[in-house]
């Protein structure tokens, strides 16, 4: 990923997850650009350069990009060896290509590359395309939370 795409990956990135966790309750949209911006420099305190972290553009056939890849290779309080996808997005003009699940393929083979041998990733409730897609690749739940306006 260049500066420029990293930029714009981050920029993306803080909204979307703002959005997401506003979405589900977690946030009030006051205040949900600030957590995730928060949530974000956290997560990436040197940007790209941030140590066992991988951040890559996918590329398309004709060599566009397609979307992103954000994986940790050692994930916060997880056992050694143990990644997390933070983010992985297909780019909506490219979405039911199967581009998806060649990224998450990829993302698996490149964590595998650097010595991984567990891979977690959290998947809103509500996105029951991504749902769909981790179930089938083999994604188990390990944990669920739930709740109910009252």
């Amino acid at each position: 990923m260049t500066s420029d795409e990293f930029a714009a990956f981050r920029k993306h990135t803080i909204v979307e997850y703002a959005r997401a966790h506003s979405s589900v309750g977690n946030w009030s949209e006051e205040e949900a650009i600030e957590k995730s911006t928060q949530a974000i420099n956290e997560l990436l305190p040197d940007g790209q350069d941030t140590a066992e972290t991988l951040v890559l553009t996918a590329l398309g056939q004709s060599g566009e990009s397609i979307g992103y890849l954000w994986i940790g290779l050692q994930r916060r309080g997880g056992s050694p060896g143990e990644a997390w996808i933070y983010d992985i997005e297909i780019y909506e003009r490219f979405r039911g290509k199967g581009y998806g699940r060649d990224l998450l393929l990829l993302a698996e083979s490149e964590a595998r590359r650097h010595g991984v041998i567990k891979m977690g990733l959290n998947v809103f409730g509500n996105n029951l395309i991504a749902r769909n897609l981790y179930d089938s690749a083999g994604y188990e739940i390990t944990a669920m939370q739930m709740s109910k306006d009252l």
